[in-house]
């Protein structure tokens, strides 16, 4: 293991070196650290339902290190590569299902006339789309950013194209699935478009995913956002649904495995099959008003509307959120963050929760002190 990992770092030091040696080329490693200590009430543990007091990731961005690289090919055609590693700060384990590079890992070609080309796991086009409209640009805590479970995260064996003209974009996206004797059986489609200029920005997506047996994730949606002054504005709205029984994959190489997609499988506690298809309808507005070059202050809510699960019943979650922000240099930036999340009807006993339960209870409220280091 001592040599593998010798040799890997050592690999990582003879490309960061290829710029000095080729100047059409640039490697370049980065990262972020962001870490905070968080108080969370209602959760459920060995001696009950209670609070919790705990060193946690941070509440604004998953720690990750990478690398990314760029070739000039010539005529303005460039070949690119990232290979991104997620971590948990609090004791250095890997993130992202304990893959080595679970966040990103692509290659491609880019044009400024014929567009982008990347083969390999990326970002789903919901989740790169709709992040630009939330205010926390989806934030870490599961309590203010259940979002990418109910959407996806990232999607292996994925094939992504883009291409910009003035002020709009469109980006394709195509799963294979790999699966033997059929095409569509755990592949993935979708398609976004935004359109982006004098500070407004507004996207639109459609994407369909299917699992082992060809059930049907569907999702819809879109968002908007303005700049004006110091203030920005945030809205967005998508539906989202599950076929009865759509069950991600649980390990690497199955049917949309690490994805963070939510399964709609059981009814309350496992004591029955799903047979409806679940609809999550989810809102949200936000803001963030930069008070100085330092100081800036986001806050928004959330609701999911969902249909259809535990048997047929529905549900609401409901979540507000505040986070200030102090800029202590371009790269290191202090934070305090609070939340409070509301469950109703069914989702107060929702195996299939984007948020999880609060062991029973109804309602959960959050806070976190936190420092971010990016570099």
């Amino acid at each position: 293991m001592k040599s593998s990992l010798t040799a890997f770092f050592a690999g990582i030091s003879c490309l960061a070196v290829a710029p000095v040696v080729r100047a059409q080329s640039n490697v370049t490693l980065y990262g972020v650290i962001d870490a905070s200590v968080r108080y969370t009430s209602n959760v459920k543990g060995a001696n009950g339902v209670g609070d919790t007091y705990a060193m946690t990731s941070g509440g604004i961005q998953g720690s990750r290190w990478g690398i990314k690289g760029v070739e000039d090919l010539g005529d303005g055609t460039k070949a690119m590569f990232t290979l991104e590693s997620g971590f948990v700060p609090s004791d250095g384990t890997f993130d992202q299902q304990g893959q080595l590079f679970g966040r990103q890992a692509w290659v491609g070609l880019a044009n400024p006339t014929w567009g982008r080309l990347l083969f390999g796991r990326i970002y789903g086009i919901p989740f790169g789309l709709l992040s630009d409209f939330d205010a926390l640009g989806i934030g870490n805590y599961i309590e203010n950013a259940y979002l990418p479970r109910i959407i996806g995260v990232r999607y292996d064996n994925t094939v992504d194209y883009s291409i910009s003209r003035g002020a709009f974009t469109v980006e394709l996206q195509h799963g294979f699935g790999n699966q033997a004797g059929s095409t569509a059986v755990g592949s993935t489609n979708a398609i976004g478009l935004t359109f982006n200029q004098a500070g407004l920005e507004i996207g639109v997506l459609a994407h369909q995913s299917r699992d082992v047996a060809s059930r049907k994730l569907t999702i819809i949606g879109g968002g908007a956002k303005y700049d004006f002054g110091p203030a920005t504005v945030y809205a967005m709205y998508l539906n989202a649904r599950r076929d009865a029984g759509f069950s991600p994959g649980s390990s690497v190489g199955q049917p949309l495995a690490n994805t963070s997609l939510l399964a709609n499988t059981n009814t309350v506690l496992g004591s029955g099959t799903q047979t409806a298809a679940r609809v999550d309808a989810y809102v949200s507005l936000g803001m963030t008003y930069r008070f100085s070059p330092a100081w800036t202050l986001s806050a928004g809510a959330m609701m999911d509307n969902v249909r259809n699960l535990n048997g047929g019943d529905s549900g609401k979650i409901r979540t507000t959120y505040a986070l200030v922000d102090y800029a202590l240099s371009k790269r290191t930036d202090v934070y305090a963050t609070v939340d409070r999340n509301w469950l109703s009807g069914g989702s107060v006993t929702d195996p299939n929760s984007p948020i999880f339960t609060f062991g029973g209870r109804s309602t959960r409220t959050g806070a976190g002190l936190g420092m971010r280091h990016r570099f």
